[in-house]
């Protein structure tokens, strides 16, 4: 009796190795299906992320050319602007002062602190001098301020 416990034992274990390595098989065969899987699944998407750098680089290009059309836009109307204060600044310089005063003095400050800025010294000076002393000394100190 003595001798048949230990071969049980023996027997018990090699059971339980069997089972161990078929449950490890098992294990084996779903970890080959699942990789066989995410190759399959890999080569799929190849195509699909293909097609998204490519998106993405032509939604760089656009950006770039958006930005540069931009920038360009901004430098006509900047153009633009600084022709119509040269137009103002013309047109001004040709009035007499108090006329261009009484006019400058219902405009935006920041306006007249452009046109006046654009004129020569002595046609700025006469018009300046002929506004409202509290207007007048707002516009100086734009000006003193725009120079800096």
């Amino acid at each position: 009796m003595a001798q048949e416990a230990p071969q049980e034992v023996k027997k018990e274990g090699e059971k339980n190795l069997e089972t161990l390595e078929q449950s490890l098989r098992k294990k084996e065969q779903e970890l080959l299906q699942k990789e066989a899987e995410l190759k399959k699944m890999e080569v799929e998407l190849m195509p699909l992320k293909e097609e998204i750098d490519t998106r993405m680089s032509e939604l760089n290009e656009l950006q770039n050319s958006l930005t540069a059309y931009s920038k360009s836009l901004a430098e006509r109307e900047k153009i633009m602007q600084d022709a119509k204060i040269a137009h103002l600044v013309k047109l001004y310089a040709s009035m007499e002062a108090k006329k261009a005063a009484d006019i400058l003095d219902r405009l935006q400050i920041d306006t007249v602190v452009r046109i006046l800025g654009n004129m020569k010294g002595k046609e700025a000076g006469g018009i300046l001098a002929m506004m409202p002393p509290d207007k007048g000394a707002v516009i100086s100190e734009k000006l003193s301020e725009s120079e800096k």
